[in-house]
């Protein structure tokens, strides 16, 4: 059984098609009466299906999702002095991104509901996430994305189908992104759609999907969990329901702790990260200033319910430059033969930061979430084929390395 809750007001239901506490507009936390049991004959993230929000498991979909490895880092980790530095190749989803567990609850959940479409926002990855999914499952949909949203993207998007239209100043401007969800959930609502925004306080039922990243560290671990876990963050549900879902694993018996969570930003979009160092709730800002596509959120929905996991699980915020980002995508590239979006690689970042500010000792289990795939911004791998120039040589010349390097 499915329960819904509210920790604002503490208003309580049984599950129902809701994404927002009736009572006080505050967001909802998804609860289960029924143990934390594994279901290994089912595919990827449904072998947790016990805790994910779906009443039927007939209406339950899949694209292979889930199952990502979690790779400890070879060369990167010696050079660092951090041994047990692992990554969890998100990147190896089917659209290439995390956002293939949101989708999949999320999508599932429309079909067992019977709603007539799917609505969105998106700079790239939930847009190509839900779009797959929703073609798999026939069903249309609506992607409202940024104008500058990066090309690859939405060509990736638009070849799954749904309609898709650029909001002038979302992702930008504060007013625009909140007013965007505001009348999406009001056309969602009069057209009988699903609203799927990949944020716990939009769409908390989908961003159950999210958790599963935190079950499955846990099981690659032996049954324990990291020390301390980085997470990309720009709407802050991903942070969010990553700490939720190692506390539920702790609670049911499956791990004997808890890590600290590290949210990091984009140092020229970091709303969530002002907030940590100021002691106080998340407040929108003014613009953005950091071109690392997917973090680019002014006012992030999650960002207090990114704070509450900081707080309870004893961890911080860090804001990396673009320029610090971009070269730990080329890294981990070079050294580690791992090729992923700079929204994923400013984890790297962070740890190499938190090294030298001496908040890590070099002695932690250390886990870093790797969200999307290196094909994700064709921008930023130009830029690293650009510092690699390309040697023309004629064909004779190959018989030169005959005598070595």
């Amino acid at each position: 059984m499915v329960e819904l809750t509210c920790d604002a007001c503490g208003w309580r239901a049984p599950d129902g098609d809701i994404s927002a506490c009736p009572t006080c507009g505050g967001p909802i936390e998804i609860g289960y009466r029924r143990p934390l049991a594994l279901a290994p004959e089912r595919p990827g993230i449904w072998r947790y299906a016990a805790r994910l929000p779906l009443g039927d498991p007939a209406h339950a979909l899949s694209l292979g999702e889930g199952g990502t490895p979690l790779l400890r880092a070879g060369r990167l980790g010696r050079a660092l002095g951090l041994p047990e530095l692992h990554f969890k190749l998100e990147g190896l989803n089917p659209t290439g991104s995390y956002k293939d567990r949101i989708a999949a609850v999320g999508v599932s959940r429309l079909r067992e509901l019977g709603k007539a479409a799917w609505a969105a926002t998106s700079s790239g990855n939930a847009g190509a996430a839900i779009a797959a999914y929703g073609a798999r499952a026939g069903v249309p949909g609506h992607l409202f994305t940024l104008e500058r949203a990066a090309p690859a993207k939405l060509a990736q998007i638009l070849a799954y189908g749904p309609a898709v239209r650029a909001v002038a100043r979302l992702g930008y401007d504060p007013a625009v992104e909140q007013a965007t969800w505001r009348n999406l959930r009001a056309v969602c609502e009069a057209n009988g759609w699903m609203l799927l925004v990949t944020a716990r306080s939009l769409s908390p039922h989908a961003m159950e999907g999210a958790k599963t990243i935190s079950y499955e560290v846990c099981e690659q671990l032996g049954g324990r969990a990291p020390d301390v876990v980085y997470v990309p963050v720009g709407g802050g549900g991903l942070l969010s329901a990553s700490w939720k879902g190692f506390v539920e694993w702790r609670e049911a018996g499956l791990a004997d702790r808890l890590p600290r969570m590290v949210a990091v930003q984009a140092a020229g979009c970091d709303p969530v990260a002002r907030a940590w160092a100021a002691g106080g709730p998340v407040a929108p800002i003014d613009g953005c200033a950091s071109a690392i596509s997917g973090l680019q959120l002014t006012a992030p929905p999650d960002g207090d319910l990114a704070l509450r996991a900081l707080r309870e699980s004893g961890g911080w915020a860090v804001s990396v430059p673009d320029e610090a980002t971009y070269a730990a995508q080329a890294e981990l590239a070079a050294q580690e033969g791992i090729l992923i979006e700079p929204a994923a690689a400013i984890c790297l970042a962070a740890v190499r930061a938190d090294l030298a500010a001496g908040r890590l000792a070099g002695d932690e289990t250390v886990a870093c979430w790797l969200t999307g795939a290196g094909f994700k911004d064709a921008a930023a791998l130009a830029r690293i084929a650009e510092a690699r120039p390309i040697e023309r040589i004629e064909a004779e010349a190959i018989l030169a390395l005959a005598a070595g390097p």
